[in-house]
């Protein structure tokens, strides 16, 4: 689903999806807005840092789904700014650009945290294990990436 949203085939479409995406998104983040407020604001459970967390997070994640959602609007009712956008998304040069820094990104995160788990072992096992998972997500996502692509190439 996540992969269709950013397919360029119809343009008009993938600007509606990825509406759909912001307004996501700003649930996502007025969820952890209120967790903040409602939930560990006043509460001495966690330390400074988690509480500082949520709300940082939250607001990140709302501030980005803003700056989508207001982006994608305005695409959608000018028709020549989306013309531009959909030109240079479908430019074969910044296509290019685009799939090898995320291939870049995504080798140097998974060789990262190869890495960070031998140190992590030694010590503390809770955040080796945390590594270790996020290494196997990473992998999973690129295998079924990789079978979801080799079926649709």
């Amino acid at each position: 689903m996540l992969m269709r949203v950013f397919d360029t085939s119809d343009y008009d479409r993938s600007l509606r999806r990825r509406r759909l995406v912001a307004f996501g998104l700003l649930a996502v983040g007025i969820t952890g807005i209120l967790c903040y407020l409602f939930l560990i604001k006043g509460s001495d459970v966690l330390p400074d840092f988690a509480r500082g967390f949520y709300l940082g997070g939250a607001s990140g994640i709302c501030i980005g789904a803003v700056f989508l959602l207001v982006r994608v609007t305005y695409l959608l009712s000018n028709r020549s700014a989306q013309k531009k956008a959909k030109i240079k998304e479908q430019d074969e040069r910044e296509k290019t650009i685009v799939n090898q820094a995320f291939q870049f990104a995504g080798m140097f995160t998974f060789f990262a945290c190869a890495a960070s788990l031998f140190v992590l072992v030694a010590v503390s096992m809770a955040a080796a294990l945390a590594v270790l998972c996020v290494v196997a997500v990473y992998a999973i996502v690129w295998l079924i990436a990789s079978l979801y692509l080799s079926k649709k190439l």
